[in-house]
């Protein structure tokens, strides 16, 4: 018996540590093999990085020549009062942010000379970046079952610091987006009073049509991002200026586009969809004077997006 006695503990030693094993297996191991209780960690969101900024030039057409292909049913100085009064209303269509920059230049018989900007590129201004507090880290995952309260308490403590971390977050980009929509609102009216401002004098001289894409160009080559370019003409090109603008990727809208004689009209935009082609530019659009709004000139503008 007491041999017996003394043998009863050895056996009972396994059988503790494989109810042991047995119970962690249990209490730690779920469906998916995890140490512990999946946790649900709250989310912490970092701000967006804005878009590219865009680029918009406008050019309109200062020169009316009197020739056959210009149309006496626009007759001057409407076409160019027209086009600005037209872009000052889009403007405030075009959802511009801090670093979208806009200009405007004349179409005249001398197109590309820097004299015909009557709207100096100018940018939407940015508002300084808000620093934003560090985001909190994530808890470890524990390493064994032992760990498990522990990990569950600094869980409930990242929760409670994400949740403060967000809501400061988002404070900061409230107040930054009223600031930017301070800044958008403040250009919009300056450059508004500019082009009110602007005189449109008749140059009968001859029309440049691509003088003034290679100012277009060159402002767009010098200012990275999207480019998206609104002409105001008939398109009717009577110098013949040699130089070939360089539209990459650039978005076009010609509105205002209007020729008495149908047939011209129609071989003109036909023409004019080849050399934007040719000068690396998206196909444009072309609006016909009825069709010529804020709202769509806007919303062409808008449409393939930042």
């Amino acid at each position: 018996m007491a041999r017996g006695k003394r043998i009863r503990p050895i056996f009972a030693l396994p059988l503790v540590a494989a109810l042991l094993v047995a119970g962690c297996g249990l209490l730690g191991s779920g469906s998916n093999g995890t140490v512990c209780p999946a946790p649900t960690l709250e989310p912490v969101t970092p701000p967006s990085a804005a878009g590219a900024a865009v680029t918009y030039g406008f050019l309109v057409d200062r020169a009316y020549t009197g020739d056959a292909k210009r149309s006496p049913s626009y007759p001057w100085p409407q076409l160019p009062k027209t086009a600005l009064d037209t872009v000052a209303s889009a403007l405030t269509k075009l959802e511009l942010r801090p670093g979208d920059a806009v200009f405007g230049t004349w179409i005249s018989h001398n197109s590309n000379d820097m004299r015909e900007i009557f709207l100096p590129l100018s940018q939407v201004p940015k508002t300084p970046a808000a620093e934003l507090p560090t985001a909190p880290t994530q808890p470890k995952a524990p390493l064994n079952q032992l760990e498990c309260n522990d990990y569950a308490a600094r869980v409930r403590a990242y929760n409670s610091a994400a949740k403060e971390w967000q809501t400061k977050v988002e404070g900061i980009q409230q107040r930054a987006a009223q600031a930017d929509a301070m800044a958008v609102a403040t250009f919009i009216n300056r450059t508004q009073t500019a082009l009110r401002d602007a005189a449109p004098i008749q140059d009968p001289v001859g029309t440049d049509i691509y003088g003034g894409l290679a100012v277009a160009g060159g402002v767009f080559k010098a200012n990275p991002g999207k480019h998206k370019l609104a002409i105001f003409s008939d398109m009717t090109d009577t110098i013949g200026n040699p130089v070939r603008a360089d539209l990459a990727q650039s978005d076009v809208v010609v509105g205002l586009y209007h020729r008495d004689d149908p047939s011209d009209q129609g071989k003109g935009q036909k023409d004019w969809e080849t050399t934007f082609r040719t000068l690396g530019a998206q196909t444009p659009v072309f609006l016909p004077w009825a069709a010529t709004t804020p709202d769509k000139v806007a919303e062409l503008l808008k449409g393939s997006g930042r």
